[in-house]
């Protein structure tokens, strides 16, 4: 049997992940919790081979638990969040479950898990990682990475343009920058972050994507140049 545990503090989102592992005859949910410190008592009593694990948990948050544990066993995130998505495989978590997911990819995770735990070579994570998560026209929007060609800052709002749209939010370009170190992007001016690999042309001063052209600040013009040659 695989031991787990759930550590989620909203009561709907702990009933549907309790109902997904009672489809699961192999895995034994041993306790849940509302929140990470009764958690923490419980392990140094008990086995556990998995914890699905909130990040926004009162008190204790769920990455601050994590760092918490010495050795802690495989680590599933579940946040309707994708900003922690970084943060979070930093720290080594197996998989990260961006709410609100489905059965069909529960599952996957799932057996990912269960391939591991019998020493078998686990197939590559399908993990939400290659997409920007982002609060936009008062929607919870999920922007592939890849789409992405520059972001700018403009006053109270970002702009955001990829390949065939483009979209505004509140959340800062400091804040997209930090999400998206992971890829290669590039801080070329005060107000724009661009994909690097989506650079056409460039010059001391701007680069051009398309029909794009970007400024390039002076105080970023020395990165520019060892960054594009």
């Amino acid at each position: 049997m695989i031991r787990c545990i759930i550590i989620e503090d909203e009561l709907p989102a702990r009933e549907i992940l309790r109902s997904f592992l009672a489809e699961l005859p192999e895995w034994e949910l041993l306790a849940d919790f509302d929140n990470a410190i009764e958690a923490i008592g419980f392990l140094a009593k008990h086995k556990v081979d998995v914890i699905f694990l909130d990040i926004q948990l009162p008190k204790l948050s769920g990455i601050g638990f994590l760092r918490s544990l010495a050795h802690p066993p495989i680590v599933v995130m579940t946040t309707a969040y994708g900003e922690h998505a970084v943060e979070a495989f930093e720290l080594t978590v197996f998989d990260y479950l961006l709410k609100p997911f489905p059965f069909e990819r529960f599952l996957k995770t799932a057996n990912r898990i269960q391939l591991q735990l019998q020493g078998k070579s686990a197939p590559a994570s399908p993990v939400e990682l290659p997409c920007l998560v982002v609060r936009a026209d008062r929607r919870t929007i999920k922007l592939p990475v890849a789409d992405i060609l520059f972001v700018e800052s403009q006053k109270e709002y970002v702009r955001i343009v990829c390949a065939t749209r483009e979209m505004h939010t509140r959340m800062s370009i400091t804040k997209i920058e930090a999400l998206l170190g992971a890829h290669d992007f590039l801080r070329v001016h005060r107000s724009f972050l661009v994909a690097v690999g989506k650079v056409e042309a460039y010059s001391a001063t701007e680069l051009a994507m398309g029909r794009h052209v970007i400024p390039v600040g002076r105080l970023y013009q020395r990165e520019v140049r060892e960054r594009f040659g």
